[in-house]
């Protein structure tokens, strides 16, 4: 149906992730999805207070293709492997320089790295999901083994890339991508070191060391290389996290789609904008021609008239337009989002919208949902909650996704959303308070937390009349998100 992730993305900003899949045998895929957001009114977040074009504000969205899903283990090795693909590609320009060449080869390394990389994240995961000693260690070692074979496999290619007969930028291009996977790669180990760390694995002792030892000498291979990204403890590592986040960005350009996104009805909001001028000029002129009749001189009496049926057409042009502002969104989204692939062809279609709507016009499902939690009823029973709806409507054209990258399988596009939830910290109280417990012969002092919670409850819809409603409650304070519950 739809993936989906919430997560923290920083102190700040929570990130919603939706992948939406598109199918074969279908010509159009179209996907729905409708975010309700439940704010305590407390936190002076709501309709005359936060507009549309805050919001929009603060939020930060990204469209690109879901990355191929490949296995470690077969990223190297057959003829049609990512890692063969990339050597032929370098082949070819090494053959002979020319744009489409070059175009490949950069296309190839930057996939390469991409598939890589989701590779080591979705195995990774798989290993942290194993309940038995046995499957630990068997898909450990497996995943050790099978990340450093790639890895050397890659650097294997440096000799074939370094010659005189291509210009330095593609060799620059290679060293990129090499310290790209060599920070990935130690990334991982760490996470693995840490899952090693809660398992309680009889030999997780001798499977750290081992990580530590090679996670050193992947550092050690970076400072022989002359990577600036090496990490010292006498130093705030500025570099480190500049470089890694922009190879970051190199490499996932690979899989971003063109947008073209504007104002839906703006075409039709205009037409009715002079339509409303009109009748309120029309009125106007009928006054003055039905007085002139009456005022055979231009009289201070006539003139008057005429002011002040110039202020009734101005305040009549003002009321229809807000009118037809109020009631077009009611038809039309805020903004439409055309998506291309890389080679300019249109392959979907996104439609959203955001308004602030009353409790009776949330739909009983959504407000069943909520209701579930007793606690925050009675936590909001004097203030209440302002609602937000953000809605999606995404429509996808299937037998496009063929002509994005034809020797790969794609199946979604990946919608990224980040939300700043700085507007909604301004009016919180402290985020510590004093809590005392008696002990033997006094009080004793402790800090507890102020908290506040926001509820997300999202329904996703399927053209075909699925349809799915998951939970998330946002636990934060004044100084940012704490952590985000599934409910």
């Amino acid at each position: 149906m739809i993936e989906e992730t919430v997560k923290i993305h920083d102190k700040f900003q929570f990130e919603l992730k939706f992948t939406y899949q598109f199918k074969e045998n279908l010509h159009k895929k179209k996907y729905s999805v409708d975010t309700y957001i439940f704010i305590p009114k407390s936190l002076g977040v709501g309709p005359g207070y936060y507009s549309k074009s805050d919001f929009y504000h603060d939020i930060q969205s990204y469209i690109r293709l879901k990355t191929p899903v490949i296995l470690l283990k077969n990223i190297s090795g057959d003829i049609n492997s990512p890692m063969a693909k990339l050597k032929r590609s370098i082949e070819r320009l090494v053959s002979g320089l020319d744009d489409k060449k070059s175009s490949d080869y950069i296309y190839r390394l930057k996939m390469f790295c991409s598939i890589f990389r989701s590779a080591l994240r979705d195995e990774m995961s798989f290993v942290s999901k194993q309940q038995t000693n046995k499957d630990i260690e068997f898909h450990l070692r497996s995943y050790l083994e099978n990340s450093l074979k790639v890895l050397e496999e890659f650097r294997e290619l440096r000799n074939l890339v370094n010659v005189s007969t291509i210009p330095d930028k593609y060799f620059l291009m290679y060293l990129y991508a090499d310290e790209y996977l060599s920070l990935q790669i130690n990334e991982y180990r760490h996470e693995l070191y840490e899952f090693l760390v809660r398992s309680g694995h009889k030999k997780a002792d001798d499977y750290m060391e081992n990580i530590l030892k090679i996670a050193k000498e992947e550092i050690t291979s970076r400072k022989n290389a002359g990577y600036p990204s090496i990490p010292t403890d006498n130093s705030d590592n500025e570099m480190i996290i500049y470089r890694r986040n922009a190879l970051k960005k190199f490499v996932g350009s690979v899989l971003f789609l063109g947008i073209k996104t504007a104002r839906e009805g703006i075409v039709i909001e205009q037409m009715l904008f002079g339509l409303s001028a009109a009748i309120a000029m029309a009125f106007a002129t009928g006054v003055a021609f039905y007085y002139r009749k009456s005022f055979q001189d231009l009289t201070m009496t006539f003139f008057m008239i005429l002011v002040v049926s110039y202020i009734f057409k101005d305040r009549m042009k003002e009321l229809l337009r807000n009118y037809i502002s109020v009631n077009l969104q009611k038809y039309f989204f805020d903004h439409k989002t055309k998506i291309y692939s890389n080679s300019g062809h249109r392959i979907g279609i996104l439609r959203e919208n955001f308004s602030f709507i009353k409790n009776n016009s949330i739909p009983k499902q959504i407000v069943d949902v909520r209701r579930k939690d007793f606690m925050a009823g009675v936590d909001e029973a004097l203030f209440g909650e302002n609602v937000m709806l953000y809605k999606k409507q995404i429509l996808l054209f299937s037998d496009k996704f063929k002509t994005v990258f034809p020797d790969f399988q794609i199946n979604g596009i990946n919608d990224i959303i980040r939300m700043d939830i700085s507007s909604f910290l301004g009016k919180m109280d402290n985020p510590e308070e004093d809590v005392f417990i008696p002990k033997k012969s006094e009080y004793h002092r402790i800090i507890g937390s102020r908290v506040y919670h926001i509820n997300l409850i999202i329904k996703y819809s399927i053209d075909d009349g699925t349809s799915l409603i998951n939970r998330f409650r946002l636990i934060l304070n004044r100084n940012g998100i704490k952590r985000i519950e599934e409910a």
